[in-house]
């Protein structure tokens, strides 16, 4: 190999590394650093997920699939925490960023330009790797090829638009394509339209929203009435809950996109939101992630049955979404059963709503309203408050959005709500990762930012010689 063959391996290794640490692992719940592998090998995905023999996960990452006479010269490694429920999105983001980067590892001589002329132009670069994420991640979403590229322009002038303003106000508005429809010949074309400075106007993205067909044209109005055939009352909903009347419409084929008046953007299919824009950065979601990760925690709990646990881990993701899509931040935990004791000694000046408890003396008048406001919304009868997994959508959300911790029982009892943690000197990370962490030692901390992230730690339990160690669980950011 001469040499200038050498430094272009070395740069299309370092390339590929960035590029999986910068576009693949937030799409999967990571444990320790990512390694570059100098091995050749054989694949037949762009990512393998094994087991080791200490049943420890790891995920694979590699530059192109083998043949019969080249092997992959390297592959990037790291240890996950998930399971393999995103692999499939994954590998059809990791396939279409492979066709942009700057060097082809098939052939080391290869080397792309971004700009003009000969010189590497790194924002070039940089916008053209996210707009190849866009469409891996619509190959993914939608049917086909032809239904992904038509997805994608429709993404594209959302994008567009959620940087405007109409009548100097930001405008959101709602569009759901189904891509197993075709409309009438004479139907309007809705594509050409979202160029027209009107057209968001006609859709708020909560109670209304535009049917399209896979061409683009439209199909009808949709509202919060509309007995539209393909809505299911029955499937579970993971959406932020002022979007559930449109997120009923996202089934099978069907796809929603949903502009907020703060820019962002959301994707929904299966009436799930699996894609967020914030910034210029699509973030992942999955249910399943967070299910696999809490499980193991509710079953701490022998009286809890499994169809509970499921149940009471979507109020936890549900929960977690509406307080990420408002913006406003918030602390959660969950307890275990034989950390219960010892949780009074990190929650200070709480507001105390212990079921089987009363409020804290010494405490401030505005704290003792917000007692007895919370108390008697949350059925305070008897000492017989609903837990925290029978109340209402809208009102978890504003519980968690009090500034402070939530902190609840494996069975849903509130021990507190707004309440400040003691934390250790020295923590980094922030107030509120701090407390997020200092409360995953009784069983599970998550935090929601302002920006609406969100992260998750919790006690080592699967590891009985470590469950004293913290642990990250999930992860969308």
């Amino acid at each position: 190999m001469n040499a200038e063959i050498h430094i272009r391996k070395q740069k299309a290794e370092d390339e590929f590394k960035e590029l999986i640490s910068m576009y693949m692992l937030p799409l999967f719940d990571v444990c320790g650093n990512l390694e570059l592998v100098w091995e050749q090998v054989s694949n037949k995905e762009l990512i393998s997920i094994y087991k080791n023999k200490d049943n420890e996960t790891f995920a694979r990452f590699y530059p192109f699939i083998s043949g019969k006479k080249r092997l992959v010269p390297f592959y990037c490694e790291v240890q996950i925490y998930s399971d393999t429920s995103i692999k499939k999105p994954a590998i059809s983001i990791l396939s279409e960023l492979l066709k942009v980067t700057e060097y082809d590892c098939r052939n080391f001589s290869v080397k792309r330009n971004y700009g003009k002329g000969e010189k590497r132009q790194n924002s070039y670069k940089i916008r053209t790797l996210d707009l190849a994420f866009e469409l891996g991640m619509c190959q993914w979403i939608a049917p086909n090829t032809e239904d992904a590229s038509i997805l994608h322009t429709i993404i594209s002038r959302m994008i567009e638009w959620s940087g405007k303003t109409y009548e100097g106000k930001n405008v959101p508005f709602g569009i759901v394509i189904d891509f197993s429809k075709k409309a009438d010949e004479k139907a309007a074309d809705y594509l050409h339209f979202l160029t027209n400075d009107s057209s968001a106007v006609f859709t708020d993205g909560v109670f209304t929203g535009i049917l399209l067909d896979k061409a683009g044209k439209v199909l009808s109005f949709l509202t919060r009435s509309d007995n539209y055939k393909y809505k299911k009352e029955d499937r579970d909903i993971f959406v932020p809950y002022q979007f559930v009347d449109i997120a009923k419409f996202c089934v099978d084929s069907a796809i929603g996109i949903i502009v907020l008046t703060n820019g962002e953007i959301l994707l929904i299919k299966n009436q799930a939101v699996c894609f967020a824009k914030r910034g210029r950065k699509w973030v992942s979601f999955d249910w399943s992630r967070v299910y696999t990760s809490l499980r193991m925690y509710f079953l701490q709990d022998l009286k809890i049955d499994e169809d509970i646990i499921k149940k009471n881990i979507q109020a936890i993701y549900c929960t977690l979404l509406d307080v990420s899509f408002s913006h406003t931040g918030g602390c959660f935990a969950l307890v275990l059963p034989s950390k219960e004791k010892k949780i009074d000694d990190v929650v200070k000046e709480r507001i105390d709503l212990f079921v089987t408890g009363t409020p804290v003396e010494g405490i401030s008048s505005e704290s003792r309203e917000k007692i007895e406001v919370l108390t008697y919304l949350l059925g305070y009868s008897l000492n017989n408050m609903r837990s925290f997994f029978e109340i209402e959508k809208p009102l978890r959300k504003e519980i968690l959005s009090l500034d402070g911790a939530t902190v609840v029982s494996i069975n849903g009892d509130f021990y507190c709500a707004g309440s400040i943690v003691a934390v250790g000197g020295g923590s980094s990370g922030g107030g509120r990762t701090a407390a997020t962490k200092r409360l995953a030692e009784f069983g599970v901390g998550i935090k929601i930012s302002e920006d609406g992230y969100i992260e998750a730690y919790g006690l080592n339990i699967s590891k009985p010689k470590e469950d004293s160690k913290i642990i990250p669980l999930f992860k969308f950011k």
